[in-house]
C-alpha cells in the first residue's frame, strides 16, 4: 500500500472512487458533478487530498482543508471525510491514511488535526479512538443555507 497526496494525473481514478463514496454515503452517484468538485479542489488547492493505493489502484481517500480556531490563534487542518472501498476495509488503509494526515499536520506546524463523525458510526469512532483521537465537549450544529448543500 502506498499513501501520497492526489493530483491531477488522479483526477478520473479518484473521480470514480469519490462517485462511490458519495453513493454509498447515501448521496446522489454524481460522476460529472464529483469530477469538478475534485478538479476544483486540486487546481486551487484549497484542501490536501491523501490517496490510498493498491496495486495502483486508488482504495481511499482524506481530505484536508485548512482551518482555524481565532479563541486559540492556531491554524488547524479539518479532516472532512476518510473513505475505504468495501473490499479494502480491516486491512490498515484507514489508519494509514491518519496517520499520513497527522504527520502532514506536525510537518505543516499545524496545532491539530479535527473531525467529526456522525453519532450512530461506532465503527469510525473506534477507529479514531483506538489513533487517538480525543472526544470533544462540543455539539456540532450547522445552518443549511442552501437545500442542495445537505450533502
Amino acid at each position: 500500500m502506498k499513501i501520497r497526496q492526489a493530483n491531477s494525473e488522479d483526477l478520473e481514478s479518484l473521480t470514480s472512487v469519490f462517485a462511490d463514496y458519495r453513493s454509498i454515503s447515501g448521496l446522489e452517484y454524481d460522476p460529472e458533478n464529483g469530477r469538478k468538485f475534485l478538479e476544483q479542489r486540486l487546481t486551487k488547492k484549497d484542501c490536501v487530498i491523501f490517496i490510498a493505493l493498491i496495486d495502483g489502484n486508488i482504495v481511499g481517500f482524506t481530505f484536508l482543508f485548512p482551518f482555524f480556531t481565532p479563541a486559540g490563534i492556531k491554524e488547524m487542518w479539518l479532516l472532512n471525510d476518510i473513505y475505504i472501498a468495501d473490499e479494502y476495509r480491516h486491512q490498515g488503509v484507514a489508519q494509514s491514511l491518519l496517520s499520513e494526515a497527522v504527520f502532514f499536520s506536525k510537518k505543516t506546524n499545524k496545532c491539530k488535526v479535527y473531525l467529526a463523525t456522525k453519532v450512530d458510526n461506532v465503527n469510525s469512532q473506534t477507529l479514531f479512538e483506538k489513533f487517538g483521537f480525543k472526544k470533544t465537549e462540543y455539539i456540532n450544529y450547522e445552518f443549511i443555507t442552501d437545500k442542495n448543500g445537505e450533502g
